[in-house]
């Protein structure tokens, strides 16, 4: 069984409680922060046989150590503050109140992470709710939370030491789709990742930080080999430079670089399995899947994602320093010796059109699929004329580069 048991639901002001909340009734900003309308029915059954004060934040701050974004609620005062405030917030059109319940499988294993009471847990979750809001598309400044902590719940024998984690927009987005007011799995599985992410810092910071020193270092030593790599003599590199536009902003993510983003990350991908690079790529590849694994060791299934997002990170920003490197690349060199020649064989195509050497070069360097006609030409009639152009492209490459080549398609 994982450490970490994390649940999420969502009450919609206005609107039934959820199935999956044990609650009566509809919701409103009463039911949420107080008043005589409570549908919170349940509640009643805690405190020796005491009734609850008849709202969400009562149930949940039955213990008195209600943390928030506001702060910690450690006077009557701050409490009834804090509960105007958020029935103020629930009272406009399109408020949802989003519930994480975040439990331990028990009080040993939540010994070995160091949270068995509310200071603990309100300190992990302080740490976390800033990045973990800003992740779902949410401004943490128009977010208000509460976290409590409970010893034990309702329906198992096992006491299970876990928190109740509400949040709400002060003023309604509409981020998330209300009509359903859920919370999407991936919000989920970043607050699990998030959590999971100080839970192993808690229980071993020394091996936490060696991962991240090995991820660190060998990030630093691949873009130190890919920066140090004469992008003037590498083929691949210059047969993009040969394709690529000659207006237009040279950044992976522009609108101009669209069409060629699939060519740029084969490039990307070939320097990156080249003799120079390849021991460093697979060393910081491996430091990033030791931490994921260590993130989902702590969860019920793969939640950790910060492989495949530092990875698409480090390929975008060695494709934009390739790209970058257009700007001091000699026009006249490879391929543009044939491509800039007027000297140029004509060959009637079908559907009335005209092909040139040009068109055969363009579309031997580029990764898109030509259209049927343009592809029938290349393979057949053209053939032998494209092997000639070939040879000359690679004469012309050679005198632009008498040592060779570090590396090939």
């Amino acid at each position: 069984m994982p450490a970490l048991i994390c649940k999420a639901r969502y009450f919609c002001i206005g609107e039934k409680a959820p199935k999956n909340s044990c609650f009566k009734g509809t919701v409103s900003p009463a039911s949420i922060f107080g008043g005589s309308s409570s549908y919170f029915n349940y509640t009643e059954r805690y405190n020796d046989g005491d009734k609850e004060k008849g709202s969400l934040i009562d149930y949940t701050g039955r213990y008195e150590h209600t943390m928030t974004s506001d702060g910690f609620l450690d006077t009557e005062e701050k409490r009834k503050q804090f509960k105007d405030k958020g029935k103020e917030c629930l009272s406009k059109e399109g408020s949802v109140v989003y519930e994480i319940i975040c439990s331990m499988e028990n009080y040993e294993k939540a010994s070995d992470y160091s949270l068995t009471n509310q200071d603990q847990f309100s300190t992990v979750v302080t740490k976390i709710m800033p990045s973990f809001i800003r992740s779902i598309g949410l401004d943490p400044k128009n977010v208000t939370w509460w976290e409590d902590f409970h010893p034990e719940n309702r329906t198992s024998i096992t006491p299970h030491p876990h928190i109740h984690l509400l949040f709400f927009e002060n003023e309604p987005s509409h981020t998330f789709d209300h009509l359903y007011g859920k919370l999407p799995r991936k919000a989920l599985n970043d607050f699990k990742r998030m959590f999971a992410n100080e839970m192993i810092k808690r229980q071993d910071y020394e091996r936490y930080s060696e991962i991240f020193n090995d991820i660190n270092m060998n990030k630093a030593k691949v873009m130190d080999r890919v920066m140090h790599i004469n992008f003037d003599n590498v083929k691949t590199v210059k047969d993009l430079y040969a394709i690529l536009p000659e207006e237009g902003r040279l950044q992976i993510n522009s609108f101009h670089m669209a069409p060629y983003r699939e060519t740029i990350f084969k490039v990307v991908d070939d320097l990156l399995e080249s003799k120079k690079c390849r021991e460093s790529w697979r060393s910081y590849v491996d430091a990033l899947e030791r931490y994921d694994d260590m993130i989902d060791s702590q969860n019920r299934y793969e939640i950790s994602t910060r492989k495949e997002t530092e990875i698409i990170k480090i390929r975008e920003k060695i494709a934009n320093a390739i790209l970058q490197g257009k700007k001091d690349f000699i026009k006249d060199s490879t391929y543009e010796k044939i491509l800039s020649n007027e000297n140029h064989r004509s060959i009637d195509g079908e559907k009335g059109k005209t092909y040139k050497d040009p068109d055969i070069v363009r579309d031997r360097l580029s990764s898109r699929k030509p259209e049927p006609h343009v592809n029938r030409l290349i393979n057949g009639l053209l053939a032998q004329r494209q092997k000639e152009i070939e040879q000359e492209i690679e004469t012309f490459l050679d005198m632009d580069n008498d040592k060779g080549y570090e590396m090939t398609l």
